[in-house]
């Protein structure tokens, strides 16, 4: 915000001069000026459409804002300015058009978190272009997909303290493949996922790693593994991008809680 104010400068002796000038008294933008933006960016933006396919996408694009802004504000956020910023107001239009197009509930909660991230990482130059490539991604994938890079990544790059035998890895396989279940065939994503870049070069299966993580008997954990396990990669894990979007899967849909940033380091 910004305020005209008079400023009386002495000219000569017995004589002022009143000057206009600009001072900028920055408050900040509120919640529901961020969202009126970043709203009115994608409508401005958005290519146009007949009535009933433009109400469909303004809701949409209302819907994905209010969410957004509503966790952040969860978060402790007060000063919705970063909504201002080019580079945010790209990420939003961007993610405001693909859920205006699909509108799936699966893509609505990943864009959203995926704003909320690219928002509280604006100032962290890796994990803007990691952010930025996973909005592009996240639509061209399944649920089947997603759960399938969420169990690939716990079972190749995660490791928990609490699994200390065959039997509390059991558990923990059982847990995992409840809330990540993915069909029988998945193995055949395996080329679409490597083409979007969501996988990297690393040797072992799932029992393999799991034996060197652990220090466990080979066969006894090929034996408790359930079927699905067996369908991890064996001579790939998740890039990047791929352990992003893995993460957000995990935290829709189990009761882990993990740091991008911890296990970025480690790729």
């Amino acid at each position: 915000m910004s305020e005209d104010i008079k400023v009386i400068q002495k000219a000569a002796v017995g004589a002022d001069t009143t000057q206009i000038a600009n001072q900028n008294n920055y408050y900040g933008m509120t919640a529901e000026e961020a969202s009126s933006l970043a709203i009115k960016l994608f409508m401005d933006n958005f290519p146009k459409l007949q009535e009933e396919a433009r109400k469909i996408a303004e809701e949409r694009a209302e819907e994905l804002c209010k969410n957004v802004i509503v966790k952040l504000e969860r978060q402790g956020k007060k000063d919705f300015s970063d909504f201002s910023d080019p580079d945010i107001q790209y990420i939003l239009n961007k993610s405001h058009q693909e859920y205006a197009r699909f509108g799936t509930d699966t893509l609505f909660e990943l864009l959203s978190e995926l704003i909320i991230n690219r928002i509280n990482f604006n100032n962290d130059f890796y994990m803007k272009i990691i952010l930025d490539d996973a909005v592009d991604i996240v639509k061209s994938l399944s649920e089947a997909h997603l759960n399938y890079l969420s169990l690939t990544f716990l079972c190749k790059q995660t490791k928990l303290e609490k699994i200390n035998s065959v039997e509390t890895l059991k558990e923990h396989c059982e847990y995992i493949c409840s809330k990540l279940p993915v069909p029988h065939n998945i193995e055949d994503s395996i080329p679409f996922l490597n083409m979007l870049r969501l996988f990297t070069l690393s040797l072992g299966c799932a029992a393999e790693t799991f034996c060197k993580q652990y220090n466990l008997d080979l066969d006894k954990v090929k034996e408790i593994l359930p079927s699905m396990m067996h369908s991890i990669p064996g001579d790939y894990k998740l890039s990047p991008v791929g352990i992003v979007i893995a993460i957000i899967n995990i935290h829709n849909k189990t009761e882990f809680r993990l740091d991008f940033k911890i296990w970025l380091k480690s790729v």
